[in-house]
């Protein structure tokens, strides 16, 4: 999530100081993603200084400072809002590299890293579905479609894992360093 814009939409409903930020953006994520606090006050200070938000008023008890959006911090939530997520999916995942140089070590066991992988999509998947049952309880259909969308994805991980698995044996018979186009 854009933290970025978390702090402009919680604050296109009201003026709140950066605690208040902070619960917010996490119960509206039912928990799913704890906020830096620290985060929230580098953001705030960004956010003011390119006059998308300003203070109001004094500080009040325990030195808490609110904010609201400006007209130019309102015109961009709503632009990014506007525009579709349109970014490609990121290579740089952890679990891509993990299998890259594991296949490239001479002793790299791929069926293991790929078994522990499955393991760790099966329990997000649980816990996911946890999320899903607590928002549904809670009459949180927002926060519903949010968790369907992650269950998705993580279901879509685990059938690229089965078919990590499946290409495992082309790639374990292969001799080490010979690319797909050498093979073909």
């Amino acid at each position: 999530m854009s933290l970025r814009f978390g702090i402009l939409g919680v604050l296109a409903d009201e003026p709140l100081h950066g605690y208040e930020m902070k619960n917010r953006l996490e119960s509206m994520l039912g928990g799913a993603w704890e906020v830096n606090a620290g985060q929230i006050y580098l953001t705030l200070q960004k956010l003011e200084r390119d006059k998308l938000i300003e203070p109001i008023g004094m500080r009040g008890d325990r030195r808490k400072l609110s904010y609201r959006l400006t007209d130019a911090g309102q015109h961009e939530l709503d632009q990014w809002l506007a525009e579709p997520e349109i970014e490609p999916q990121q290579l740089r995942e952890g679990i891509y590299l993990k299998l890259l140089l594991a296949g490239r070590k001479s002793n790299g066991n791929l069926a293991s890293l790929l078994a522990r992988q499955r393991r760790a999509y099966l329990q997000r998947l649980h816990d996911l579905g946890e999320l899903e049952k607590r928002a549904r309880r809670d009459g949180r259909e927002d926060l519903v479609l949010l968790v369907r969308g992650a269950i998705h994805h993580t279901e879509a991980d685990l059938t690229w894992m089965g078919e990590c698995a499946e290409g495992l044996g082309y790639l374990q018979q292969r001799p080490r360093g010979e690319g797909r186009e050498q093979a073909d």
